[in-house]
């Protein structure tokens, strides 16, 4: 049998996706997730499914590990080796602050204790040219004493201007090599090739920080893998392409936001072949929800993610803003007596009071089921059913404290939770520039279908789609993702003294790298190339990235350049400045490979389906309950239409249609939602 597979690994559930590729046809299953264990969810998605993992051809992983494991701050203890005078780089962080008015901020402590920060002498310029040699001798005597003291299970080394000559940190590897080869090591050069030494030493910190952890992960799972007959295995990674699990052992930073890009391809992919324009893609599981804007059906990307305020991740990955809103978010009470919603979540164990597993505090799923949008027709996960009393007296004990009705605390709870999920959508799309009215929302998640609606008229949108398995969808787009690799260096050049070999030349080096990747990874044919480069106004802090044209470039090209820096400037900041002095900072690549292709089966036309129940359901405590249709997902055809109030169900997810919605269903079973 020739079957792929897609898992998504979240805080609450794991999900898997199956492609037949004979048959065509796509099977899920949705099981709780194994924190202290990950890749036993995993598996148990298999077995859940029926399926020997032998028949598996190719498996793709998008993990929440490397995230969680920051999250918590229980990686490998690090060491840094940087260049002497800036050992105190990662104290230092940056002026910037989230507040400026909050007297009582104190900076992120970031993972590298400063008793492990070691100044090296040695001095490397902007040109490249050597003022102080490597010296040996003192850092041999380091190494000893980091080596001897313990402690350490890896090391970073960031020195200045690496990204130009990486002489001394190569040779600073080999002598970590020879006096501890157990140690593990990340390069700046090698990790993030790009100036602004404190976001490329924090990005190689935040690597070397996953390297045991992650290397032993994705051992376990490859031996896992081998023993169970799966042929392939492929890690879904930030930038929402794939790469084979050595290579994830090699930069395990990569996969920070491995888990939500899966859901931001499908995304993509759906947008494109239903030729929605613009969307915004929204995922709402059990822990967090995350935002991302695809102009035109594209994902988004940035080098600016930041793990906290301060502690940056400068690779490339998908631009998604996340927030701790999910269904197991918990309400809570704050000393002025204010309900709160969320960070914290009650996860995947105990999990909400409504799951019966032990969880007493309120959460996001609990008020839903409270107020009824959560039908218990429908088994959550296919299997767990949902506990009424559990939730009213999880709400009840909240009610008492705030002195308000049970079904008032409810609704309270999901409009707080909605405004900051609004929020969310507002920070990638109208804080940047984009005017969200125009555009669909793409809803998915176990929980993003149940507030998807609500969501989509706080931004005044008009239309929503929910595919056809929205709590899996993250799982669908890791089969989607193709190979992707991006390629950064930082090369400074002015526009007035532009060097348009010099150009090529950097552009030449990037290039060759991706197809010596590309060859490692098995491709026999050449990956697809995207330029970009980074430019800004000279006395600027922060540059805009501009797309370059592909082939032999020439001075028209920077030319322009230059007018789509300036109407991209206008765009993000408002206002441009024709004819003022541009400069050039950072040369990008993007390579993307092909694997594989999704053909999505077409659904059976069908009218409108019988209700299976009718119940009271709360849109509005002021309104009062709506007696309301429950459908059977299932039972749903091409071509199908229902009115809201409605509550649809499926195994995955519930779609909750308000008064003054309506939905109709595609030849591909996705929900299209007119608001």
């Amino acid at each position: 049998m020739s079957i792929r597979a897609g898992v998504d690994t979240g805080g609450t559930f794991t999900d898997l996706v199956l492609y037949d590729e004979s048959s065509g046809e796509i099977r899920m299953s949705k099981v709780s997730s194994t924190p202290g264990e990950p890749s036993r969810a995993v598996f148990d998605s298999f077995a859940k499914a029926g399926l020997s993992t032998s028949d598996i051809s190719y498996f793709v992983h998008g993990t929440t590990v490397a995230t969680n494991a920051l999250i918590e701050r229980r990686g490998a203890n690090v060491a840094l080796l940087t260049t002497d005078g800036f050992r105190d780089i990662l104290r230092i962080q940056r002026v910037t602050r989230p507040n400026h008015f909050d007297l009582h901020w104190v900076k992120p402590r970031h993972f590298v204790p400063r008793a492990h920060c070691v100044g090296v002498r040695e001095r490397v310029l902007r040109d490249g040219s050597v003022l102080i040699p490597l010296d040996e001798p003192a850092l041999r005597a380091e190494i000893e004493h980091l080596r001897d003291g313990g402690d350490i299970d890896a090391i970073g080394v960031s020195y200045l201007f690496s990204f130009v000559n990486p002489d001394h940190e190569l040779r600073t590897r080999e002598l970590i090599a020879e006096l501890w080869p157990e140690a593990h090591v990340s390069l700046s050069h090698e990790v993030l090739p790009r100036w602004r030494e404190y976001e490329r030493t924090s990005t190689t910190v935040l690597d070397a920080y996953l390297k045991p952890l992650m290397g032993s992960y994705m051992s376990r799972l490859e031996k896992e893998c081998d023993e169970r007959g799966i042929d392939q295995l492929l890690i879904l990674r930030s930038n929402g392409g794939v790469m084979t699990p050595a290579k994830a052992k090699e930069q395990p930073v990569a996969l920070v936001r491995s888990g939500p890009s899966g859901g931001i391809m499908a995304s993509a992919s759906l947008g494109r072949r239903l030729a929605l324009g613009d969307l915004i893609a929204c995922d709402m599981g059990g822990t967090s929800f995350e935002a991302c804007l695809l102009p035109g059906s594209e994902p988004a990307f940035t080098n600016l993610e930041e793990l906290e305020y301060g502690v940056p991740i400068a690779l490339t990955m998908v631009d998604a803003r996340a927030i701790g809103a999910g269904g197991g978010s918990l309400a809570w009470v704050d000393p002025a007596g204010i309900l709160k919603v969320g960070p914290r979540s009650a996860g995947a164990d105990p999990g909400p009071a409504c799951y019966g597993r032990g969880g007493t505090q309120a959460t996001v799923t609990d008020a839903n089921v409270v107020l009824g949008r959560l039908a218990p027709e429908f088994l959550l996960a296919g299997d767990l059913e949902l506990g009424i009393d559990a939730a009213q007296a999880a709400i009840d004990e909240l009610a008492g404290v705030l002195g308000l009705s049970r079904d008032r605390v409810a609704q309270g709870i999901v409009d707080v939770a909605n405004s900051n999920m609004a929020q969310a959508l507002r920070l990638v799309s109208t804080d940047r520039g984009y005017d969200p009215r125009g555009s669909t929302l793409v809803a998915y998640g176990g929980a993003g279908p149940l507030h998807a609606c609500e969501l989509a008229r706080a931004l005044q949108m008009k239309q929503v789609v929910v595919p056809l398995y929205p709590g899996a969808f993250s799982a669908f787009g890791a089969l989607l993702a193709d190979t992707r690799f991006d390629y950064t260096q930082t090369r400074w050049m002015r526009m007035s003294r532009l060097d348009v070999e010099a150009a090529r030349d950097v552009f030449a080096a990037l290039e060759q790298r991706a197809a010596d990747d590309f060859r490692a990874e098995g491709f026999s044919e050449a990956p697809q190339l995207v330029r970009s480069i980074d430019m800004r106004y000279v006395g600027q802090n922060w540059e805009l990235n501009v797309a370059m044209p592909g082939g032999e470039l020439t001075a028209d090209d920077f030319a322009a350049a230059t007018e789509l820096f300036e109407a991209e400037h206008e765009r993000f900041y408002g206002y441009s400045i024709p004819g003022e002095e541009l400069e050039m900072l950072t040369f990008n690549v993007a390579a993307v490979g092909t694997r594989h292709t999704v053909e999505l089966p077409r659904l059976e036309r069908g009218g409108r389906p019988e209700p299976v129940a009718r119940r009271p359901v709360t849109f509005g405590v002021e309104d009062g309950p709506v007696e309301t249709a429950v459908y059977r997902r299932d039972d749903f055809g091409a071509g199908a239409e229902v009115a809201g109030p409605a509550v649809i169900g499926q195994v995955d997810a519930t779609t909750l249609l308000p008064p003054g919605a309506s939905a109709r269903v595609d030849d591909y079973g996705n929900l299209v939602i007119a608001i």
